[in-house]
């Protein structure tokens, strides 16, 4: 089902921006130079596991490089793992995750203004894109300085008259891709360039990578730009964050 292969894709997404740690428990994933980014510093356990002896594992490990222990869960339902780790102090932050799968792929009807290229390295630019927002912290540059070498990940730049106005990356596992860090500079916005980032990567995916691409949006003006691109919300997983004070 594609519900459970977004669920294995998220679970493992972290590779692309983190170092990885095989545990026979599961995952741990970390980035010394990024402790402000969750998503590059977290453990995955699997269910059915020795829960106390991979709790205290991972715990070790990151109190021993000054990272706050985390660990992740993406289910269809309540998680073993969390209600396990509910009972041995951790905090936790549990979520409906709104996910959107590409039904459809549609073209949306704006005009071309501006031009796309893949970017192979990630420069100043991207950094002063970034740092436009606030919001989006340097924690979002980091992760992308660590994936851009990464096999099947692809950054793709928007420009208007040489100028870096736009971002959106897509990372291809088997028949699956998640579409991720799509971000215009913010004195940009408003000017349809999300509705043209959208089109070039469902017409980059359709004619290279032929997947079934799906992201993840919480932002009411991004959501609405999606769905004019036959993306549709799925509603079935549920993402937990638990975390040792």
């Amino acid at each position: 089902m594609l519900v459970d292969k977004i669920i294995k894709f998220e679970n493992n997404y972290a590779e692309i921006q983190a170092n990885v740690i095989e545990k026979t428990y599961g995952k741990i994933f970390y980035d010394k130079n990024n402790p402000f980014s969750y998503d590059s510093n977290h453990a995955l356990i699997n269910e059915n596991t020795d829960y106390d002896s991979a709790i205290k594992d991972m715990v070790n490990f990151y109190e021993s490089i000054a990272i706050t222990p985390r660990v992740y869960t993406f289910t269809k339902n309540i998680s073993a793992v969390g209600q396990y780790l509910e009972t041995q102090g951790f905090n936790k932050s549990i979520e409906e995750i709104c996910f959107f799968v590409q039904k459809n792929k549609i073209i949306i009807d704006i005009p071309k203004t501006i031009d796309f290229k893949r970017l192979k390295q990630i420069d100043e630019t991207v950094y002063e894109l970034f740092q436009s927002d606030s919001d989006q912290g340097e924690w979002g540059y980091k992760a992308l300085i660590k994936s851009i070498d990464k096999e099947h990940f692809y950054l793709f730049g928007g420009y208007v008259d040489n100028n870096l106005v736009c971002i959106a990356s897509i990372y291809k596992q088997n028949d699956i891709s998640r579409i991720n860090d799509v971000f215009t500079k913010k004195d940009k916005r408003g000017n349809g360039y999300g509705s043209q980032l959208i089109n070039f990567i469902t017409d980059f995916n359709d004619k290279n990578l032929k997947t079934i691409s799906y992201l993840y949006a919480n932002n009411h003006d991004a959501i609405k730009i999606y769905k004019k691109a036959g993306y549709e919300e799925i509603n079935a997983i549920i993402r937990g964050c638990y975390w040792l004070e």
